[in-house]
């Protein structure tokens, strides 16, 4: 064999060997993109199926509880994925939603401010009667606000047995000049008092009206006729020559005897106090 045709198939081994090499380079670069590709896609529907086989009334749940936490935390929830999104427009949400954390008037900025109230307009919308009750206190004690909307908000949230609302509204009902609204109030004191349950909802209320302006005397009117005529009285505990508030709701075998219409004037004036100033 002659030294040129030995060079020419030493070349030929060598451009078979490089082909080789790169086809073999480009089949193993193809399969790892293809792997890749496939793993990405593999991720990516494991981090969306999660979400996607939550039940919707766990999912509703899960985002009455982020907004029970913050009005904040709820609307930056609901815009990072349309299934909260869509647990959020559920009118079941907003009834569950607890606003225990939230204060009756937050100090906030004017855009805070405006989400704030938009959030509570829903939980209001929504049938919460925790916000109804709210609602209702704030109209009371603000002073922009508006005392027929606050005691239409706390009859509403009365009428779906909130505690606490029904010790506002019979306080208010007190002080009606109509003879059928006192007595009203009285029937809602009693079951209150049946149900051992007064001392707690004036410290709940007292709790989120105490850190708040009083507004005027004279902004809910109130008659002047105390509910016990008879003068003088001596059905009620008197000690030290003033009328004393009722701290025990264990109270029907001390006090038994005692006149009730006496009680529920010692416990307006004190309430009225706290709404109200007299500047």
């Amino acid at each position: 064999m002659t030294t040129s045709k030995l060079v020419k198939k030493t070349r030929s081994s060598k451009r078979q060997c490089k082909e080789s090499n790169e086809s073999t380079s480009s089949i193993s670069m193809e399969s790892l993109s293809r792997d890749n590709k496939r793993q990405c896609s593999d991720s990516k529907e494991s981090t969306l199926i999660p979400i996607k086989s939550i039940p919707q009334d766990l999912l509703v749940n899960v985002v009455a509880r982020v907004s029970s936490e913050s009005y904040i935390d709820h609307y930056n929830m609901k815009v990072c994925c349309r299934d909260f999104f869509h647990a959020s427009q559920d009118n079941y949400m907003w009834n569950q939603v607890s606003l225990e954390k939230f204060s009756l008037i937050p100090w906030l900025h004017k855009e805070d401010a405006l989400m704030f109230d938009s959030f509570m307009q829903s939980c209001k919308e929504g049938g919460n009667i925790e916000a109804l009750y709210r609602l209702g206190l704030r109209e009371l004690k603000s002073f922009v606000g508006n005392v027929e909307n606050g005691i239409k908000y706390l009859k509403m949230a009365t009428e779906k047995g909130h505690l606490e609302a029904k010790y506002a509204y019979a306080l208010i009902l007190l002080c009606s000049y109509d003879d059928d609204l006192r007595k009203q109030g009285v029937e809602y004191m009693q079951f209150l008092r049946n149900s051992k349950c007064v001392i707690s909802c004036r410290n709940k209320v007292i709790t989120l009206l105490g850190r708040l302006w009083r507004r005027p005397y004279g902004t809910l009117e109130r008659n002047p006729t105390p509910l016990c005529c008879n003068k003088p009285c001596k059905g009620w505990n008197l000690k030290k020559g003033t009328w004393q508030l009722v701290d025990n709701e264990d109270d029907d075998d001390t006090i038994k005897n005692s006149c009730e219409n006496c009680r529920w004037d010692v416990e307006l004036d004190f309430v009225y106090d706290v709404l109200f100033c007299n500047f």
